[in-house]
């Protein structure tokens, strides 16, 4: 296994707002449903909806008081996480996908054309937008989140390059070539980017200079962003493997497959590692050996990053359901149907977690 990663120097290788009318109904149903958990469990109960009139195609981020989502006509709604309503949106022209990164009080969000904004947090108001000059009138499409860190923001690119930008002033400050697709999100940790191709390789960067540090390949297409724990990084990929490789050292810990392509990002919480599938499984996995310690069956697909909340693992299928599992045997505790898919990840905060559907609504359950 080890063999699968080189050090540097070696060639190597993701308006109106809409209530629903049976909402009594519905949380009477989950309440009834919580009754079974203990006090400390979470309750799973719908406390708001907001509707943004079309799909939403991106992901939440809670930052503060206020929650940021994209949607597929390409506008960034902020909504106020404890009531719902709207507090600004931004049209970016393009559709959005993944969630936004913020940095201070600036907002960074990119889109299918390729361009980066930065908006402030606060008012809605654009700041600075880039895009490579270089590129001409061929679109290079931002298919997933920005990272931010160490004063800069990091974004990949369809067409295979790893952009970083000044996060003041939206200046370029270096770009890394992969010579392959990219569709999964760059990952920011102590002074190191990660980001997985879709050819399946692996590349861990230098924040600084966008100097490849070391890398390796995966077996199979990388479509989601890496996750970084306790110095220790996991990601998974098409081919159905999920890998952790400890980063002091480039030394792999353990290699599991899922038997079928790893549609989402991980979840490290607890002891465990969280991810979804293609064909619609929920799989817990052992931490430090990588041992599955519950698998749960979903009917459709699942391309939302499980997250987990008062002892819940919630996460949407692209059926349109939102289920929550207790997190400790993988039993399914209630589900929740919207009325379109759900293919983006959920965001959690303060005990309320936050899911947007294609059906354009943003849910709150707590």
């Amino acid at each position: 296994m080890q063999k699968h990663f080189v050090k540097r120097g070696v060639r190597s290788m993701k308006s109106m707002r809409r209530m629903i009318s049976s909402t009594a109904l519905l949380l009477g149903v989950l309440a009834l449903l919580a009754t079974a958990l203990p006090a400390a469990a979470w309750s799973g109960n719908l406390r708001w909806t907001y509707n943004a009139g079309v799909s939403l195609s991106g992901s939440p981020l809670v930052v503060g008081n206020t929650v940021l989502i994209g949607d597929i006509d390409g506008r960034l709604h902020a909504v106020d996480k404890n009531t719902g309503q709207a507090l600004w949106s931004f049209p970016t022209g393009t559709t959005i996908n993944g969630a936004p990164a913020v940095l201070g009080d600036r907002v960074y969000i990119g889109g299918a054309d390729g361009t980066l904004f930065a908006v402030n947090l606060k008012t809605g108001t654009q700041a600075w937008k880039y895009k490579d000059p270089k590129v001409y009138n061929t679109p290079q499409a931002i298919w997933s989140s920005p990272a931010a860190g160490d004063g800069r923001v990091y974004f990949n690119s369809a067409s295979g390059t790893v952009y970083a930008v000044n996060a003041a002033n939206g200046r370029q400050v270096w770009t890394f070539d992969t010579g392959f697709e990219l569709r999964s999100a760059p990952t920011y940790d102590n002074g190191v980017v990660f980001v997985g191709t879709y050819r399946g390789r692996f590349h861990a960067l230098n924040a600084k200079t966008g100097k490849r540090l070391w890398g390796g390949g995966s077996g199979g297409p990388i479509g989601a962003a890496a996750k970084v724990s306790d110095g220790v990084v996991y990601f998974g990929s098409w081919d159905g493997n999920m890998q952790a490789v400890r980063i002091r050292g480039v030394v792999p810990q353990w290699r599991h497959n899922a038997g079928e392509s790893i549609t989402t990002s991980m979840t490290v919480e607890g002891g465990r590692v969280y991810f979804g599938t293609i064909n619609g499984k929920v799989v817990a996995l052992n931490k430090s050996s990588g041992q599955v310690a519950w698998e749960f069956p979903v009917d459709g697909g699942v391309h939302s990053t499980p997250v987990v909340s008062g002892g819940m693992v919630v996460f949407g299928s692209d059926k349109g359901v939102v289920y929550a599992l207790d997190g400790a045997t993988g039993n399914k505790r209630w589900e929740f149907a919207t009325g379109r898919e759900i293919l983006s990840d959920p965001a959690v905060s303060g005990g309320v977690v936050y899911v947007g559907s294609y059906d354009g609504n943003l849910y709150a359950f707590q």
